[in-house]
């Protein structure tokens, strides 16, 4: 392993804001033994590693140009503006055997072989022990939530738990893979055993896991070796899939594990708004200590040179100053019932291109979550109003520019029409006008309250509490101002969850695990809505269009990803997953 840490900890060490350790050694010739004395050292090396794991794929600058709604771009909940952009690329190419694409890829062993070597280091510090064990604690975290990030793209994955040194021979550097049940056992096993080192809560330490973070992210691995099970098939003698009958085994593991979380009272659904749509807008800004919703977060600060620019590039173009409505959505809208809970598809594309529609007719009376995620048009933002027409007709004439002696522009900035006519607006702050591309330090959570309830309801009907999954999934709907369903099943829990937690980078990878992402994606041309606006009756004229410029491909074998034929040259104890 290394000789000298080096200046990697710069950065880290600016965010921290550690004075003393500018009294240290020169930071660009650090010795080991110098780090593993220092806690401020250590938290510096353990800072870098937290910026490294990629909790959200979406980072710096690549926000806008390569990653911005790549997960849900991938899962068809949308699409980013420029074809050129990595994640209109990855969600509409077909896998191959070069591997993902690299904005999708997700393969992090330099940073397992830091946290390796962390583990390994920090055991002969002179710490304090109880200072020990809590950073131990986070770093099997991070591990654990680096290989589930692993695990559910590829499937089994090499299972490395010691540092391996530069120069060692290689049969102990090319290891084969584990199978995927072994890193899902690994991931639960580990939660289950740091839970009772970690604080309960992160709240006077913000960003770091606590008890219920690691709980969090055990009922999440839990569900998905579940559903895997039940929906899967085992393959490659094990390396991928599971036996049917751990379906239940896992079930039971995420049921107990959410239930405790949720009866813990630590952290519970956020209830602090009486208008259903801004309480649920503010789910994902309020960072106050009433945001008992949040479980854990990625921390963002601006003083401290940590920011990001999703606010800026999320907002209507006309409202941003610059290179705003990055990205689009249509499909996935139609998932949202309406206020009275008839389906989202009840008034069909042939009703809607059949006749003029008033937004409340169409968008005014969904879904409270509908109006929280989306901005449509006409939707209320910043004091205005969201526009997407293309153009007015006036009098039996046509308008492509100018404006109405009331103030009526005869069309909206050309990029919010160009591509679906929505544009998501979940996450996206309304208090702020951004004084540059990187000003947003709006935290983004990792696990919040709602997705536990909905872990919850999903491994109860699993293990048959049907009526325990209804009463659970209706309290997210009740949360939401939506009346209560009368019955519970597979279709409508997927669809609740595809809803409640659409655009936070978890629907693809759920269309994944239920093994429904070929009937959703394969062959599928997603649309966009092109309005012209009726300037006399108020009411929009509405046809239908492509918004991606091919048809996605999705086939059996993209369940998994492949490793790609370079790891598969390179490490000639891997194989390759089937399809590829």
């Amino acid at each position: 392993m290394k000789k000298y840490i080096y200046s990697f900890l710069l950065l880290s060490i600016l965010i921290l804001g550690c004075d003393k350790v500018l009294d240290k050694e020169p930071l660009d010739l650090i010795t080991d033994q110098v780090v593993w004395k220092d806690p401020a050292l250590i938290d510096a090396f353990l800072a870098d590693l937290y910026k490294r794991v990629d909790f959200i794929e979406v980072r710096g600058n690549d926000f806008s140009q390569t990653s911005h709604g790549l997960i849900a771009s991938m899962s068809g909940n949308g699409r980013s503006f420029g074809t050129h952009h990595g994640s209109y690329k990855a969600s509409t190419r077909v896998l191959t055997s070069d591997g993902a694409f690299p904005e999708l890829d997700y393969w992090k062993y330099n940073n397992i072989r830091e946290a390796n070597y962390f583990l390994e280091k920090i055991q002969d510090s002179p710490l304090d022990q109880s200072l020990i064990d809590q950073r131990t604690a986070e770093v099997r975290f991070l591990r654990a939530y680096m290989y589930f990030q692993m695990v559910i793209r590829y499937g089994g994955v090499p299972l490395i738990l010691k540092p391996q040194a530069a120069d060692a021979p290689a049969d102990e550097i090319f290891v084969a893979r584990n199978s995927e049940k072994e890193i899902y056992d690994f991931i639960i096993s580990e939660m289950s055993s740091i839970s009772q080192i970690l604080p309960a809560s992160s709240i006077q330490e913000k960003g770091r896991p606590s008890e219920m973070a690691a709980l969090a992210l055990k009922s999440r691995a839990a569900i998905f070796a579940s559903s895997i099970a039940k929906y899967g098939t085992k393959q490659l003698n094990g390396l991928l899939g599971f036996d049917s009958s751990d379906a239940s085994t896992y079930a039971q593991i995420c049921y107990d594990t959410s239930k405790y979380i949720i009866d813990s009272g630590s952290h519970a659904l956020y209830e602090v708004h009486a208008d259903p749509t801004v309480n649920f807008q503010n789910i994902f800004l309020d960072e106050s200590g009433s945001n008992s919703e949040i479980i854990m977060s990625e921390v963002y600060d601006f003083s401290k040179n940590r920011a990001h620019a999703y606010t800026l590039r999320g907002m209507p173009h006309d409202y941003s100053n610059t290179w705003g409505s990055m990205c689009f959505l249509y499909d996935a809208t139609e998932r949202f019932e309406f206020e009275d809970g008839s389906p989202g598809t009840s008034i069909s594309r042939e009703m809607i291109a059949s006749k003029e529609w008033a937004p409340s007719e169409l968008w005014h009376n969904k879904d409270p979550r509908f109006k929280a995620t989306v901005f449509y048009p006409e939707s209320a933002w910043q004091g205005g109003k969201v526009l997407f027409h293309k153009k007015t007709i006036r009098g039996g004439e046509t308008f492509t520019s100018g404006t109405a002696e009331d103030g009526w522009p005869y069309a909206a900035t050309r990029r919010n029409y160009i591509r679906t006519g929505f544009i998501p607006r979940k996450r996206v702050n309304e208090t702020m006008t951004p004084d540059g591309v990187q000003s947003d330090d709006t935290d983004y959570i990792i696990f919040r309250v709602g997705e536990i309830y909905l872990n919850l309801a999903e491994a109860a009907l699993y293990l048959n509490k049907d009526a325990e999954a209804l009463n659970l999934l209706n309290r997210v709907r009740q949360r939401a101002g939506m009346p209560p369903k009368s019955s519970i099943n597979e279709e409508i829990l997927q669809n609740e969850r595809l809803v409640e937690l659409t655009w936070e980078n978890q629907s693809y990878w759920d269309l994944r695990r239920w093994r429904i992402a070929k009937d959703v994606l394969h062959g599928k041309r997603f649309q966009g809505l092109e309005y012209t606006y009726n300037y006399d009756t108020k009411k929009y004229i509405i046809s239908f269009k492509n918004a991606e410029g091919v048809a996605r491909t999705f086939l059996d074998h993209n369940y998994y990803l492949p490793l790609g034929i370079s790891r598969i040259t390179e490490n000639n104890n891997f194989v390759e997953n089937p399809g590829y």
